[in-house]
């Protein structure tokens, strides 16, 4: 069937046609439209998507007095959500007030903005043949996504001022002027349908069903019935270019989800009046089932090891707005089987939240918002984890024994995480122990990563991965930086990553070694892991993690084969933002934030150094003081191991001594060196002897006291 390429050559009565007129609603259209009274019939369309009741869409503010909209419930049910930060509500204030300037504003606090021009001069554009490696395409990518309706509809639904729909009318018209979509690649496996002005596939599902959701605000019936028309026949133009899909290859990875599978779904639900959209569900409704079986494994976990596009993208943006609509319409949208990934997979996003708002930066982007994920899991699958710990956080009454476990170690989910609470000041070590990684692009070289969060405050962690993901060229230096080893908290065997940050500069995709886990204890005093890597093929990186309740942990690296080079192996640590380094030794650091005081003591021979990479500055920050310090702690193998196979150890006790008013470092260090020595200290294999390593927590913590 025929497919129009051009947005600009969709005339009115292709729209009437898509139509299927004699739907229960459209008598009055009907009769307008076979009489020729084309203006009339516009105008008919447009009331009956004010009257319509069904289908039901996530939210409903088309009926008068005008009402705000809810955007904190919810806030993944808009494309405004995007990187959120804070409220939702706020910031589409913000957005909106700048867009009456003719200012766009990136989604997400302090991402971004740009000025059009007095008369939309300035409008933005990128063409990916020729602007690849020159400047980033995320401007126009998002602005093509049309969040800043969303931030104009909820400016006017908020104050029920005309200004706001004003700008609307004036702002719509010159984006349907300025990017009209020419679909250039026609063939079912396109992943953009325009180069010159970059749209991808992706971006024009999101435009699409951002025009959907308009019609279930006030805006479309407050403007010209006629312009208003316009955004539907918008939706006709974009929508039917997923029906090109229809014989496409499957690919494993979360834009095909989206492309392939949820927005033919979506748009067939949404419209059932257009019988070329209803055909699209079958195949878009299997599409996401086997997504969902393959991409969300038996454990929660995910096939590509990103928090951020875990949680946020294929479930926030994604899945459960199929999930919920589906059920808001009584839809089937997915098998027992595949309900039941999800739900596990929500319940391990409730067991890895950290104590304060955010997810921790693990792979792509930085973490998302916790509470918006958590009730997300409560409407798409009422997980009981989610909505006991989403009841906790916001000081309501909970279950305390369905609350998430304490302990948490698999390295199918690809997740270890210890903490001692779940309260507000509360302990947090996360550590990436992860097998059978995604081939998508989202993951990163960051094999036994830590974020480490100690009373309440982060102070290891992943401080830039956001901000660079947001900023940083094609094929630039700080591109392969940000996936490669380097910038992770993890430990670079002779002083290198595996591979140099050029392999990971350029495209799409890291091949992310296994991490598997050997051995894993909890108790009610603490927990225990231990976990390897062969990524470098000429020698193993095992970590030993113990985690002592409310003291807290001691990390053993050992290095097998660590004497096959000079070169020393680097323990690598980011401190995050706020932290200030107080005092320095030979062996030790102290670390404060806020009113938590830490302190870092080594036990074996390091070496210390404290510096701040200078790849971060000017491009991404603006000088060096933006930046935040490393910890590198450096250490091989004693000159007496000349044997074959000789290991290099180095061990870490990481503490919270806030409480302490003094503290005997020479003590401590005394104790630390005499129970991590690698002569008398074994490695721990079996359940029953686990328990000592915690407890060299207990003992360093005791003699600092």
């Amino acid at each position: 069937m025929y497919i129009p390429t051009y947005e600009l050559d969709v005339s009115d009565d292709d729209v009437f046609k898509a139509f299927n007129l004699s739907y229960p609603g459209l008598e009055r259209v009907k009769e307008s439209y076979e009489k020729g009274r084309i203006e009339e019939a516009k105008n008919e369309l447009v009331l009956y998507m004010m009257n319509r009741q069904k289908p039901k869409y996530y939210y409903d503010y088309r009926d008068l007095p005008l009402s705000p909209i809810d955007t904190e419930t919810n806030p993944y049910f808009f494309q405004a959500a995007l990187g959120l930060n804070g409220s939702l509500k706020e910031f589409c204030m913000y957005g909106a007030e700048k867009m009456l300037g003719n200012t766009y504003v990136l989604p997400g606090k302090g991402r971004g903005e740009t000025f059009l021009g007095s008369h939309f001069e300035n409008m933005i554009h990128f063409n990916f043949i020729e602007d690849q490696g020159k400047k980033h395409r995320h401007f126009l990518d998002m602005f093509v996504r049309g969040q800043h309706f969303e931030y104009l509809a909820v400016a006017y639904h908020e104050t029920g001022d005309r200004k706001y729909i004003d700008k609307f009318i004036e702002v719509l018209q010159k984006f349907f002027e300025t990017y009209p979509l020419k679909v250039v690649d026609t063939s079912p496996s396109a992943s953009r349908f325009q180069f010159d002005e970059d749209r991808d596939v992706m971006s024009v599902g999101w435009l699409c069903l951002v025009y959907i959701s308009l019609f279930y605000t006030r805006v479309p019936y407050e403007i010209p019935y006629s312009l208003a028309f316009e955004i539907l026949k918008r939706i006709w133009f974009l929508g039917i270019q997923f029906e090109r899909f229809e014989h496409d290859t499957y690919r494993a990875y979360n834009h095909h989800l989206w492309e392939r599978g949820l927005v033919p779904f979506m748009l067939s639900v949404m419209f059932p009046e257009i019988p070329r959209f209803e055909a699209m569900k079958e195949r878009g409704r299997k599409v996401v089932e086997r997504h969902t079986l393959e991409d969300f494994n038996e454990e929660g976990g995910y096939s590509e090891h990103s928090i951020a596009y875990w949680s946020g993208a294929a479930l926030g943006e994604m899945t459960s707005r199929g999930m919920i609509l589906a059920r808001l319409n009584s839809e089937k949208l997915l098998g027992k089987e595949a309900e039941e990934r999800i739900s596990k997979s929500f319940k391990l996003l409730a067991a890895i939240a950290t104590p304060g708002e955010r997810y921790p930066s693990i792979g792509d982007n930085g973490g998302p918002m916790i509470n918006p994920i958590l009730s997300l899991g409560v409407l798409s699958c009422g997980e009981e984890g989610c909505l006991n710990l989403l009841a906790k956080r916001g000081g309501k009454e909970y279950s305390k024994d369905k609350l998430p476990p304490t302990s948490y170690a698999n390295d199918i989910s690809g997740f270890t995480v210890f903490r001692n609470n779940f309260n507000p000041d509360s302990d947090y070590i996360i550590i990436s122990t992860k097998r059978n990684c995604g081939y998508t692009g989202h993951n990163h070289m960051d094999m036994l990563s830590m974020c480490i969060t100690l009373g309440g405050e982060e102070i290891i962690g992943e401080p830039y991965t956001g901000k660079l993901y947001h900023n940083i060229r094609m094929a630039s230096e700080q591109r392969g930086y940000m996936y490669n080893m380097g910038s992770h908290n993890t430990v670079l065997c002779y002083g290198n990553a595996i591979q140099p940050n050029r392999m990971y500069a350029n495209k799409w995709g890291v091949y992310r070694p296994d991490s598997p886990i050997s051995s894993f204890y909890s108790s009610e005093e603490g927990a225990y892991v231990k976990a390897y890597h062969i990524g470098y093929t000429f020698c193993r990186h095992t970590r030993e993690v113990g985690y002592r309740n409310d003291l807290g942990c001691v990390v053993r690296d050992s290095i097998e084969r660590g004497n096959r080079l000079s070169d020393k192996h680097i323990q690598r640590w980011h401190l995050m933002n706020g932290c200030m380094i107080k005092e320095q030794g030979n062996d030790y650091i102290i670390i404060e934030k806020n009113n938590v005081r830490v302190l870092m003591l080594w036990a074996g021979d390091a070496e210390l150094k404290i510096w701040k990479n200078p790849i971060l500055y000017p491009d991404i920050f603006p000088d060096e003081k933006a930046v935040f310090p490393i910890i590198d702690a450096s250490f091989a193998c004693p000159e007496a191991k000349n044997a074959d196979n000789a290991t290099a150890y180095l061990s870490t006790a990481i503490m919270n001594i806030s409480a302490l008013d003094y503290f005997d470092i020479g003590k401590a260090r005394k104790v630390f060196n005499e129970q991590m020595n690698p002569s008398s200290y074994s490695t721990i294999d079996e359940p029953d002897d686990m328990v000592p390593i915690i407890d060299v927590v207990k003992s360093v913590y005791t003699a600092l006291a």
